[in-house]
């Protein structure tokens, strides 16, 4: 065996095995450096598109170069924060001044529980006892209007050593579908209610004190009459202060009847439309007849049962009648004029419509003609008897009792009073 051969082939072996794994390792190397170039420019480029969306988002321009994107990113959150800092300032404000109302506000969460209450709201939070009751009012106010999804007012009478009312209004929160809970308003109208109460007090006593004196003047101008009968001018002077005393005695009628329409109190007994309506139909029957109208009361369906006072309801529909006997003029040797009453149950509505077919009412005055003492035409008003409290006694009535009137008119063509009123639910 030649071993200086083999000794000689043994150094050019290992170089070339040198050379390949040399070569194996660069090659390693070198994909190595291509996998976490590509990993770094993936993740790089989503960077860059993670900080364009939040540029976007916080309210800034998009860089128009990718370099830029760290001046862009540091613009926009400047903005946010200036954005930020103006909100809290904002929010202070809105504090401030809800903390110094004198409403009562109470912010809820979707479970009731109180989050925060100004200062107003506070006393109304304590363990005393009107304090109580009215917390307790309060908190059920709050829990309805979020299971109901509705707003909910109540009226809170407190019996301390004072006695106090409390108005508590609550409206639910929405985010969305989803509830987030509710706000409260609680305001005391003690002293409101008590000044009120003075000025109806006080108007009825007048009216009541007027009334005596009126009828003595009555009286006394009919007995003027038939002792100076021989003299046309004396019984004339008579009838005219008959007349006015009348007619001064019919406005004191209806500013008392206006005063006990306001300061009227939702009752919980039901009431049927049908005997309302006869009772009016008897009573408006002979000043119909005495005018040559045709007067029309449809019978009312079962159903129409309302919350309510049937008193106060009678005054409502015997307003609408009379006004509209009155304003009803029929023409000689034509077919004699309707007045017609119906009365429709739709949607726990009860609806009572009072149509004419007299002189009309302009579209101008259509929004007036529920004021006090407002008149479309004076000269007629005066020949009628009207005082211009009617409707205004009317529209008082109907929203005691959680309804409301409306008029459809047009002049010369007869008029259409619709009086709603939500149907009894003995539940």
């Amino acid at each position: 065996m030649n071993f200086s051969r083999v000794q000689r082939s043994l150094p050019r072996l290992t170089y070339s095995r040198f050379v390949d794994i040399t070569t194996a390792v660069l090659v390693g190397v070198g994909l190595a450096a291509t996998i976490v170039a590509v990993f770094l420019g993936v993740r790089n480029h989503h960077h860059a598109r993670t900080i364009d969306a939040a540029v976007d988002r916080i309210g800034g321009s998009a860089p128009s170069r990718p370099r830029h994107r760290s001046a862009a990113l540091t613009a926009a959150l400047d903005r946010l924060e200036r954005s930020s800092a103006q909100a809290q300032r904002e929010r202070s404000r809105l504090a401030g001044a809800v903390q110094a109302a004198p409403l009562g506000v109470l912010l809820t969460d979707d479970h009731g529980v109180v989050i925060t209450s100004n200062a107003a709201a506070e006393r109304f939070l304590g363990t005393r006892l009107g304090e109580a009751v009215a917390q307790v009012r309060i908190r059920d106010s709050i829990e309805q209007a979020i299971l109901s999804r509705n707003a909910v007012s109540v009226e809170v009478e407190l019996y301390t050593p004072v006695r106090s009312v409390l108005e508590v209004s609550a409206v639910p929160l929405d985010f969305g579908i989803e509830s987030v809970g509710a706000v409260a308003f609680v305001e005391d109208v003690t002293e409101g209610r008590r000044v009120t109460a003075m000025r109806r007090d006080f108007i009825a006593n007048v009216s009541h004190e007027l009334k005596t004196p009126l009828a003595a003047l009555a009286a006394l101008a009919e007995a003027v009459a038939g002792s100076v009968s021989r003299d046309p001018s004396a019984a004339g002077l008579a009838e005219r202060l008959r007349h006015e005393a009348d007619r001064l005695a019919r406005l004191v009628a209806d500013i008392l009847d206006l005063s006990q329409a306001e300061a009227l109190t939702t009752h919980d007994e039901p009431v049927s439309i049908g005997p309302v309506l006869d009772a009016v139909a008897r009573e408006m029957q002979p000043l119909a007849e005495a005018k040559g109208i045709h007067l029309d009361v449809a019978p009312a369906p079962a159903a129409a049962r309302v919350t309510g006072d049937s008193r106060q309801l009678r005054s409502l529909v015997a307003n609408l009648v009379e006004n509209a006997i009155k304003y009803t003029f029929p023409e000689e040797g034509a077919e004699p004029p309707r007045v017609t009453v119906t009365t429709a149950v739709r949607a726990g509505i009860v609806e009572i419509e009072v149509t004419d077919q007299g002189i009309g009412i302009a579209e101008s005055h259509q929004d007036r003609i529920f004021e006090r003492f407002y008149r479309v035409d004076r000269a007629r008003s005066r020949e009628t008897g009207g005082t211009g409290l009617g409707l205004s006694i009317a529209r008082h009535i109907a929203r005691n009792h959680r309804g409301d009137i409306t008029v459809n008119s047009a002049e010369g063509r007869g008029s259409t009073f619709r009086v709603t009123l939500p149907l009894w639910n003995p539940q």
